[in-house]
C-alpha cells in the first residue's frame, strides 16, 4: 500500500510529448529553483496552445510548482491559470492558490539589508525580535515569511524556524499552508524517523503532489527504499514530464555501477593546497578513512607559509611513502598550475583517472568507487563530477551538472562586457531536497571532486594558465572535452560537502573580484560562435536522448501507456 497516495486531480499527460523537444531542453522541465520555473510556465502554457498534447504537462507543471514554493506569487498566479483551464483543485487549495497571487510582498530595502547582516551574524536575539516585527504585520507578515524562509532553514536553527511560524497570525484560510511550512522545516531539519510523520500528516487533497515527493525522499534517507520507490511511482505516474523526477526514479530502479576497491589502482588522488593546513588536514583524513583501494596520493604544497609542510609529512607517515607523495613549490602558481604540475608526474601519467580534490572537502568513504564506476571501460567521457553541498546540515546545494543554454551567442549592450557562454547553474543556494540525486552526461561538473580521463587531456590539452590564480579553468576543460565529443558525467548519487564557496563567492576586495571577472571575460571571449553554437546544439541532444530513454524504461517498467 502506498502510505503517500493522493487524489488524482490531474489529467492524464504523456511522458514525453515530442513538441517539447523542439522547445526546451532535458533539463528544464521539472526544476527545482523558483525563478526557473517562473519564466518556465509563460512559455509551457504558450506551447500549450499550439500543441494541445502539452497542455496538461502546463497544467500539471503549475500545480507542482505552487505545491513546491506555496508563497511565490507568480508561480501561485499560474496555478490559478490552470485552475481557470480545468484543473480539479481542492477548494482549500484553491484558497491557497489565491492567497499567495494577492500576498504582498516585502520592498526589498533597509529592512532587507538588515535581515541579510542578522543572518550572517546568527545572534538568535537579534533575530527573533527582528521576525517578531516583520512577521507580526498582517498585511507583509506572509511576505516576509516567503522572503526569508529559505534562509531560517540554512541557519540550521530548527527552533527559529519553528518561532518564525509561530509569529505569523494566520488567517483561517491559511493554516494548512502553515502545516506545510512545518513539514518543510520536519523535512530539512529534523531526523528522518522524526520528520516522516509530520510530512505524512499533511492533507494529500491539498499538498498531495510535494506530500509525496518528501515522504518518498524521507524514506529513502531511512534506508526504506522499497517504500520509497512506490511513493515515487506514484508521483512520477501523475506527473511524467518531471525532468528531475524522471531521472531520479530511473536511477532508483536501475542503480549507477560502483566500482570494486581493486578498480582504484586506474585512479591517481592529487589534491594541491595554498595556506589552509587545518582544512587540508581534515580533507586529508577523509580520504585515509575512504575505500580508495591501491590508488595513490599526490600532494602539492602551492607556495603555502603556514604549517601545510607538516600536515603533509604526518599524512605521509600514515599512508605510507609508497602510496602518498609531496611535491613543494616555493611560490603559489594558481590553480591551473598547479594541477598541471600534478598532472605532470610520472607516476600520475601511469593512471587512466585523475580525480582533483579540493582541499576544503569531506569525502564518504566510497567516494572513488562511485566516480569510477560508471566509467570503467569507457573513453567516451572528458570527466566525472558529482553532488556538491555544504559541509554542515541542512546542506545547501552548491553545484549539481551544468549545462548551456542552446541559443546563438548574443552580442554585449553598449558599453558591457560580453556574456558569450550561457551555462546554466540549476541549483545553487538551494536545499538539497534529492532532485539532484541522479546519473546523466552533461555538459560540465564541479572540480573541487571530479575525475578527469588522462586520455582526454592528452588530446585537448592540459588546464589553461591563462585562468590563473583560480576560477573557470575546470569550466573550460570541460568545454574543450564536449568538443572533443568526450561530455562531462555527473553522479549525484555521491554528494561531497565543501566547506567554502567558489573563489568568486570567497573574493571581498576589488581586486579579487576584478580577477575573477577577468577569467570570465577570458572564457567569453575564447571560443568562436560556431563552437558554442555546436555546444549547445549537441547538449541539447544529449540531455533530450538521455531523458527519452530513460522515460521509456519507467513506463514499460511501471506498466504504463507510453
Amino acid at each position: 500500500m502506498n502510505r503517500f497516495a493522493f487524489p488524482r486531480t490531474l489529467p492524464p499527460c504523456a511522458p514525453i510529448e515530442p513538441a517539447f523537444a523542439r522547445h526546451f531542453s532535458g533539463w528544464q522541465l521539472g526544476m527545482g529553483l523558483p525563478e526557473a520555473l517562473a519564466g518556465l510556465l509563460p512559455g509551457l502554457f504558450l506551447l500549450s496552445e499550439e500543441n494541445p498534447g502539452c497542455r496538461n504537462a502546463a497544467v500539471g507543471m503549475a500545480l507542482w510548482s505552487m505545491q513546491a514554493h506555496p508563497l511565490h506569487p507568480e508561480l501561485a498566479r499560474w496555478a490559478v491559470k490552470a485552475v481557470n483551464l480545468g484543473l480539479k483543485a481542492d477548494r482549500a487549495l484553491a484558497r491557497l492558490m489565491a492567497l499567495a497571487a494577492d500576498m504582498k510582498r516585502p520592498e526589498e530595502g533597509e529592512s532587507a539589508d538588515t535581515w541579510y547582516e542578522l543572518a550572517r551574524q546568527d545572534d538568535r536575539g537579534l533575530i527573533l525580535r527582528f521576525l517578531a516585527v516583520v512577521l507580526g504585520n498582517p498585511q507583509t507578515g506572509l511576505g516576509w515569511l516567503h522572503f526569508i524562509w529559505q534562509d531560517l532553514i540554512h541557519l540550521g536553527r530548527p527552533e527559529i524556524a519553528k518561532a518564525a511560524l509561530d509569529m505569523i497570525e494566520w488567517p483561517e484560510a491559511g493554516l494548512p499552508l502553515k502545516a506545510r511550512f512545518e513539514a518543510d522545516r520536519a523535512f530539512h531539519c529534523l531526523p528522518p524517523e522524526e520528520a516522516l510523520p509530520v510530512i505524512e500528516g499533511l492533507d494529500p487533497a491539498v499538498w498531495g503532489l510535494w506530500r509525496a515527493y518528501a515522504g518518498g525522499e524521507t524514506l529513502l534517507r531511512m534506508g526504506r527504499v522499497g517504500e520509497a520507490k512506490g511513493a515515487l511511482a506514484g508521483l512520477w505516474q501523475a506527473i511524467p514530464w518531471h525532468v528531475n523526477l524522471t531521472l531520479k526514479l530511473h536511477d532508483l530502479f536501475r542503480p549507477t555501477p560502483v566500482a570494486k576497491p581493486e578498480d582504484c589502482a586506474e585512479a591517481a588522488v592529487l589534491v594541491y593546497s595554498w595556506n589552509k593546513a587545518d582544512l587540508l588536514a581534515e580533507t586529508l583524513e577523509s580520504v585515509l578513512a575512504s575505500d580508495i583501494g591501491r590508488a595513490r596520493v599526490f600532494a602539492l604544497n602551492n607556495g603555502s607559509t603556514d604549517h601545510t609542510d607538516r600536515v603533509l609529512a604526518r599524512a605521509a607517515q600514515r599512508f605510507g611513502a609508497d602510496r602518498f607523495r609531496i611535491e613543494t613549490l616555493p611560490i603559489n602558481v594558481g590553480a591551473p598550475a598547479a594541477r598541471n604540475w600534478l598532472l605532470s608526474l610520472p607516476g600520475v601519467r601511469e593512471a587512466r583517472w585523475a580525480a582533483f580534490l579540493d582541499d576544503d572537502i569531506f569525502l564518504p568513504g566510497d567516494w572513488l568507487l562511485r566516480l569510477l564506476g560508471p566509467v570503467r571501460g569507457r573513453d567516451d567521457i572528458g570527466s566525472v563530477g558529482c553532488r556538491i553541498t555544504a559541509a554542515v546540515p541542512p546542506y545547501g546545494m552548491q553545484s549539481a551538472d551544468y549545462n548551456i543554454f542552446p541559443v546563438p551567442p548574443r552580442e554585449p549592450e553598449p558599453g558591457a562586457l560580453p556574456s558569450r557562454v550561457p551555462v546554466y547553474d540549476n541549483c545553487a543556494g538551494t536545499t538539497d531536497t534529492g532532485m539532484f540525486t541522479y546519473t546523466r552526461a552533461c555538459l560540465s561538473v564541479s572540480g573541487c571532486c571530479h575525475l578527469v580521463n588522462l586520455r582526454s587531456i592528452e588530446r585537448t590539452g592540459p588546464f589553461d594558465l591563462r585562468y590563473t590564480p583560480s576560477q573557470f579553468d575546470d569550466l573550460d576543460r570541460d568545454l574543450r572535452a564536449g568538443l572533443d565529443g568526450t561530455p562531462a558525467l555527473y553522479v549525484g548519487g555521491l554528494a561531497v560537502r565543501h566547506v567554502q564557496h567558489s573563489s568568486l563567492a570567497k573574493s571581498k576586495t576589488a581586486r579579487q573580484i576584478g580577477q575573477v571577472m577577468g577569467n570570465k571575460l577570458k572564457l567569453d571571449t575564447k571560443y568562436s560562435d560556431e563552437e558554442l553554437i555546436r555546444l549547445g546544439r549537441e547538449n541539447r541532444a544529449l540531455l533530450w536522448h538521455d531523458l527519452e530513454q530513460k522515460s521509456r524504461f519507467l513506463v514499460d517498467r511501471l506498466g504504463l501507456k507510453a
